[in-house]
């Protein structure tokens, strides 16, 4: 793969680092939540299938803090305004999701509303993500 034709600015740099450690925290965290689901009495989750809504919150930080990882990996090949973009969506869309969906397992469910926004940003910054390898590029190839 070759290096994308837009170089990143030091802001952007810093940020997708940022976003990196986001996403490596959404993982341990989502490791420490699949413990507790496992390891908690059924009594610690009020409402029904509190235990699998638990574990579905998780799975969803684990996998998008993977990804985060992943992708602000692969910064310099990529359109890194359309990094930023989707990377942005993916930490707050994981945020917007799991934590209201945890918070539900347990029996508190204003916040649950917020989990159809977060699942809607995630599918948006999924499509903005797709995006990021196509670019015209300046190059002249060989």
């Amino acid at each position: 793969m070759q290096h994308h034709d837009r170089p990143l600015s030091p802001q952007t740099s810093c940020f997708l680092k940022i976003l990196f450690s986001l996403g490596a925290i959404y993982a341990s965290l989502a490791v420490a939540c699949q413990a507790a689901a496992t390891h908690l009495p059924d009594t610690a989750f009020p409402v029904p299938n509190g235990r699998s809504m638990m574990h579905m919150a998780a799975d969803i930080a684990l996998w998008h803090g993977i990804a985060l990882c992943a992708l602000t990996l692969g910064r310099k090949h990529l359109h890194p305004l359309r990094l930023t973009i989707g990377c942005t969506g993916l930490a707050l869309g994981t945020a917007l999701f799991s934590i209201p969906v945890t918070l539900h397992g347990f029996g508190i469910l204003f916040p649950a509303r917020l989990a159809p926004t977060g699942g809607t940003l995630l599918i948006l910054s999924w499509l903005c993500v797709a995006s990021t390898p196509f670019t015209r590029s300046t190059e002249k190839h060989s």
